[in-house]
Order: C-alpha cells, then structure tokens, then sequence
C-alpha cells in the first residue's frame, strides 16, 4: 500500500509515505493518516509528540483531534514529523478528553510515561529537516516557545501530559539547557493554510514523477516531471494537470473529472473524486475520500468532506466529515484589502494576511447558496442554513436560520454524524462517541474564554 519508502539506521525502521488506502488499514485510521512505522524497536529512544496550551487557538479544529491529526498538506502532523525527523513516534500526548480517540485513530499510545532519552516533540514544531538530538538532556526553542525535550530520568519523572499542557512549562524547564531547534511554529490556523504552497513544493520529491494508473494521451499535461499519479486512479481525457506553478501529487483511487483544470501545487488524497469543470488552483490539498466542485483556491480540506457543487471556497481549513450545499462561496478578501480578523476564543485576532477564507469546524453542514464571510469561524456540529450571509463567528453545536441561532441536540447530531460515515463505509466508534457527548461541556468552556 506505500507509494514511497525511506530506510533509516540500524533499527531498519521503513518509513512509507502516504498508506491512505481505503482499505482495512485506512478503515483503523480512521482517515487521518499517511504513514506507518514498520521494524520498531520499543527499546530505542523515540519521538513522543505532545500538545502544548497552543492547541486552543487552532479550535474549533482540535475538538474532534489533537494537534497531531491535523493536516498540514499531504500528511497529518504526526506522520509529517515522522518523515522530516526520520523517527518512529512511539506515543502521543494530548488532552485527556480526546487521548482515546487519537490512540484509536493513529495506532499509538496515548498519554502513557516516557523514559530517559526519548524525546518529547511539540506537535505544532515545523523542523526544516532531520535534527541531529542531543544524547544529554536539553531543550531545543524556536525563540521562547518550546520545540523539543531530551529527557533525563529526572525529567522523564517529572513530566506529564498535563504539565506540557500548563502554563508553567517554560519556568519547569529553565534549569534545562536550551539548544537552537530550527524550524518554526504554527500557532494558529492561518500559519498552516498561508504557507501551504510552499509546503507542497517543498515536499516535493524529484524521483516521486511517476504514473502508476493508464492515462490517455489526450490529458493536457504540463511539465509531467513534477506529477504524480497513484494506481487506479481515472484522469478524463479532458482534464488539464497543470504542474508549471508547482507539483501535482494524486493519490490511488482518486477520479478527476472531465473538464477539471488541476494547477499546482496540489495534494489529492485516495479515494477522493475532482468532479467535472472543477477548477482547483492556489495550492490545495485535499484529503482521502473527499469529494470536490467548483473553484478551490488554497485550501486544506480534510478527509471525508463534500465540496461537491458549484461554489467557491478560497484560502480555508476545513474538517472533517462537512458538507457545503450546492453554490455556498466564501470571501477570502476584504473590500478594503486590508487585513483579515479572525474570531477566535472571543476576540479579533489581526491574521496579518491579505487572503484569509474561513476555518470550519468538523461535521459542519451549510445549506445551499450560503455565503461566508471574510475571517469566518464555524464551530464543531454547527448548521447553518440562512438565506442572507451568515454571522462571522457561529458557536459550535448552533443551529443557525434566518430567524436566529438555536442550540443543536448532540446526541442527535452524534446520530447524523454516523449516519454519514456510514455512507463512506465508516463507523463511529465508542470513543468517538464518547467525545461527541463530552464537546458541548469543552466548548462552552473554550468559547466562552476571550
């Protein structure tokens, strides 16, 4: 099921990239991941990836997820530290009230301790590329934010899920020797869906141009060295893959339509469908089994979502498991051209950016001929169906109309919810469940913070 393979020390670890098959691996995944660690040796020191308090200002997207199931492009956090850091992850830790699902979701241990010599990695740390770790124990910073921790046995005692989360963690560690880490942080969503382009490219691989699927010769392709087709894939004769502004990475059992114009760069994930005269452009990347209409503009769109209709959706983050009616668009610039603001934890957050769409929570659903304002957030299980633009800030569990906004049943939203994955062939587990019925509690909690 691997598309590619990295070989890596004495340990043999084989690092595939993208194993997003929907398939019975893909099914344990649940959707979120690109890559498996293979030949590890719980002996070793390992990565363990933690969330840090910084997880707040990317909600309402780490309701449903922890920081490391986030997509930041082709891959999810976790596997992307994986495969630039050139090390098996051994665990996670996160919340308490989503460790249950993260293990479930990416087959690994969750919140459990740690030893000497393992390393603790932020999950919100973007290295430049593999980091040659120090054997004594340190801690690597990207300015004051904390990027990664050498234990000690000391520090392996000391330090817990709970305390990477608080906000004493920096004072807990002054005693520690500080190293340069590298790299940068995202901190909040719009870091991700700005530098997205660049990301695409630079993941790009030379020896990665190979078609693995028949393509017809009449597919209107530009600089085919930068593209890249999985197996079974269907390209119409009449679609255009344009890789001159950046690569093209397609997927297995991906179907790109007649009349679709692809531009680069662009991540399509398995089992996705690009419907016909669909214009994607910008740089996107677009998760496993999503289905995708209209124009697209520098979007990550995460896996299991339906952009199916007509519409245009710029410079936004979406969820999982959402559905956009037919003709609903979004603003991705102000009249003004100023800066767009971001309502986030109940205040304006200045994003610095020209071009900024709309973050949308997981198991969101829009009526049709929606419009979605300049800097939207919409909250985890919100609906909306409005007739006139919708507000800028909708609350997680909102039922929104033209005549006000109402509270949502999540159990009964919990039921939606499964329904959908049924349809693609997907349960929701226990757990899933569980953190369904535990949201409305978080998010009062969280929207209520400003």
């Amino acid at each position: 099921m691997s598309e590619a393979s990295l070989a890596r020390d004495s340990a043999e670890a084989v690092i595939a990239a993208d194993s997003e098959a929907p398939g019975l691996a893909h099914a344990k995944r649940r959707g979120v991941g690109s890559l498996w660690v293979r030949g590890y040796n719980p002996t070793m020191a390992k990565l363990i990836l933690f969330e840090d308090g910084g997880y707040a200002n990317l909600l309402p997207l780490t309701y449903w997820r922890s920081v490391v199931e986030l997509r930041i492009g082709r891959r999810i956090v976790l596997d992307q530290l994986a495969q630039t850091l050139e090390t098996p992850v051994g665990g996670v830790w996160t919340r308490d009230w989503v460790a249950r699902v993260t293990s479930e979701r990416c087959m690994t241990p969750a919140n459990q301790r740690v030893a000497a010599g393992d390393i603790l990695v932020n999950a919100r740390w973007l290295p430049e590329g593999r980091v040659a770790f120090s054997d004594a124990p340190c801690v690597g910073r990207v300015g004051e934010e904390i990027a990664f921790v050498v234990c000690s046995e000391r520090l392996a005692e000391q330090l817990a899920p709970v305390v990477m989360l608080g906000d004493s963690l920096a004072d807990g560690l002054s005693d520690v020797p500080s190293v340069p880490a590298g790299g940068s942080m995202f901190r909040y969503v719009w870091d991700l869906v700005s530098t997205l382009s660049d990301r695409l490219k630079a993941e790009w691989r030379d020896d990665a141009a190979v078609i693995e699927t028949e393509m017809d010769s009449r597919v209107i392709v530009t600089e085919r060295a930068r593209l890249r087709i999985g197996e079974r894939s269907v390209v119409h004769p009449t679609a255009v893959l344009d890789a001159s502004s950046g690569p093209i990475f397609i997927s297995h059992d991906v179907t790109v339509g007649a009349g679709c114009v692809i531009d680069g760069p662009a991540y399509i994930g398995p089992g996705a469908r690009i419907n016909p005269r669909a214009w994607l452009h910008g740089g996107n990347a677009i998760g496993p089994v999503c289905k995708i209409g209209g124009e697209v503009d520098g979007c990550i769109i995460s896996g299991y979502s339906n952009k199916q209709h007509e519409g245009f959706l710029g410079h936004a983050f979406v969820g999982c498991w959402v559905n956009l009616g037919a003709g609903t668009s979004n603003s991705d610039l102000k009249n003004t051209y100023g800066p767009v603001s971001v309502p986030l934890r109940g205040r304006l957050v200045d994003t610095g950016l020209q071009f900024f769409g709309a973050i949308i929570g997981d198991h969101v659903k829009i009526g049709i001929n929606a419009t979605i304002p300049t800097g939207a957030v919409i909250g985890f299980g919100a609906n909306v169906v409005m007739t006139r633009p919708m507000p800028k800030y909708v609350p997680s569990f909102a039922w929104v109309t033209d005549d006000g906004a109402t509270q949502a049943d999540p159990a009964k939203l919990a039921d939606v919810a499964a329904i959908m994955m049924k349809r693609r062939n997907m349960e929701l587990s226990e757990a899933e469940r569980a953190l369904f019925a535990s949201l409305p509690k978080q998010a009062k909690r969280h929207e209520a913070e400003g």
